[in-house]
């Protein structure tokens, strides 16, 4: 499968190790074609870099690993986003001496991203771990930890568990694209533990079922 990743930070380049290594085909896009072909270095192997327009043509899943408030302009770097299913990994948040939501609540940022490219199948994913599990895998002795996902099409949401699942999580689908109201104040959170309540970045999100 060929994934586009839009994003050249800790959680793209985290998406891209974790995926290239599981066979998955790269494209990362950026802004900066420069930094674009910098990431797609990083990997092992299977990545390429180019602009943003070329990541959402190249993968049959496009990736948004950016900050929340560059999410307008790097949508106008696309021309067309018909069809495609695109992963929202971003979280609305303002950082100051405790991270809080910028939007939430009656609204997401999946959902007003939804309203931007409604050609696309959007489902969001990805946003409630720190980058190192993304990149090495969610392994806390017997236990995985879960990612949590939700999207309002069925067979986009089953692409996406297949993609969760190879890197490693538990796929826990939280129902439509409004659960994203939950999942992105689950990010604030964990954010607030890691780095506020001295946590660091070696906990994760697992759902328990009793069997």
């Amino acid at each position: 499968m060929k994934l586009g990743i839009i994003g050249t930070g800790n959680i793209g380049i985290a998406l891209g190790k974790a995926l290239t290594k599981k066979g998955f085909r790269v494209m990362f896009g950026s802004r900066s074609v420069a930094k674009a072909n910098q990431a797609a270095g990083e990997m092992e192997h299977n990545a390429d870099g180019g602009t943003i327009a070329n990541a959402v043509h190249f993968g049959e899943i496009v990736f948004l690993a950016v900050p929340y408030k560059s999410i307008e302009e790097v949508l106008r770097n696309s021309d067309s986003f018909n069809g495609k299913i695109v992963v929202d990994c971003t979280n609305p948040v303002i950082f100051g001496e405790y991270p809080e939501l910028a939007i939430g609540h009656t609204t997401s940022a999946a959902e007003q991203i939804a309203k931007m490219i409604p050609e696309a199948k959007v489902v969001k994913a990805f946003n409630t771990a720190f980058s190192n599990h993304i990149a090495n895998g969610p392994y806390f002795g017997p236990n995985d930890g879960s990612m949590f996902f939700c999207g309002d099409n069925a067979q986009a949401k089953a692409a996406v568990a297949k993609v969760i699942e190879a890197t490693g999580f538990e796929p826990v689908d939280c129902g439509p694209l409004s659960s994203a109201r939950m999942l992105e104040p689950m990010a604030v959170l964990i954010i607030r533990l890691g780095n506020n309540m001295g946590m660091g970045n070696e906990i994760a999100f697992k759902l328990l079922t009793r069997e």
